[in-house]
């Protein structure tokens, strides 16, 4: 029930305990990231104490290294028959999600991602409740936005120099017109920068009472929480919930 790592080769082995709870037994998992419930169909454990010792290979892939194996990061990679055993326990849980939420959903939203396993992820789960899965209603904001966010924030000035730094170095990478990225700001100031935008456009005049947010990692659930907030303002007397194929890392 979990992975095994040869090397930069992460395969799928239901006898391991590392990384992953593999099949439908332990899973899914519902989780909170604040007062937003995420369904997660695989839910993440903690390595072992042995691989913890070992640094490097802790740290593959940000404690989720199948992720990143399916996406072809990080030089790690995967096989077809891991994919197929984990396909195999995904039709079973998520039609144990389904049998958990009764009313199910008539709006499926994909998060936005540049890889397009959270909008496969999403299809999923639009077949499963014969909902309409929509893609493009949420968009990352630039690295300027997130400067222009930054210059309004309500903070000191020694804070305000140290998220300016960690932007900078972003700017570097990406320049002004890419993505900005959460990962490198502090969990406290989250709140200051809203990594997403709503294009209301894009939700076609739609009036949904129940929506299904969909991404593919489960980290600390601030972008996710960011992506709820911004469809509550639009719709809001509408239920929110979200779901992920990989949940949050914890034994």
């Amino acid at each position: 029930m979990g992975l095994i790592i040869d090397g930069m080769h992460v395969a799928v082995d239901h006898t391991c305990k590392d990384w992953l709870v593999t099949e439908p037994e332990g899973n899914p998992t519902e989780e909170w990231a604040e007062s937003l419930k995420v369904w997660s169909i695989f839910r993440r454990r903690l390595a072992s104490a042995k691989l913890q010792r070992k640094r490097d290979v802790r740290q593959l892939g940000d404690n989720c290294p199948i992720i990143y194996a399916l996406k072809g990061k990080e030089g790690l990679t995967t096989d077809l028959a891991s994919v197929l055993a984990l396909n195999k326990s995904f039709k079973i849980i998520i039609q144990e999600i389904a049998s958990r939420e009764p009313a199910g959903f008539d709006l499926v939203i994909s998060m936005p991602s540049s890889h397009a396993l959270s909008r496969m992820i999403a299809n999923r789960f639009s077949r499963q409740f014969r909902a309409p899965h929509l893609t493009g209603v949420l968009e990352k904001i630039t690295l300027q936005e997130a400067f222009d966010l930054l210059d309004r924030a309500d903070i000191d000035f020694a804070d305000y120099k140290r998220l300016s730094f960690r932007l900078r170095k972003q700017l570097q990478t990406v320049g002004f017109n890419g993505s900005f990225s959460l990962k490198d700001v502090p969990t406290g100031f989250r709140c200051h920068l809203p990594p997403l935008k709503l294009l209301v456009d894009a939700l076609e005049e739609r009036r949904p009472e129940r929506i299904l947010l969909v991404d593919d990692l489960l980290a600390t659930g601030t972008t996710m929480i960011t992506a709820a907030e911004l469809l509550q303002q639009q719709y809001p007397k509408a239920t929110i919930t979200g779901a992920c194929l990989f949940g949050s890392a914890g034994r």
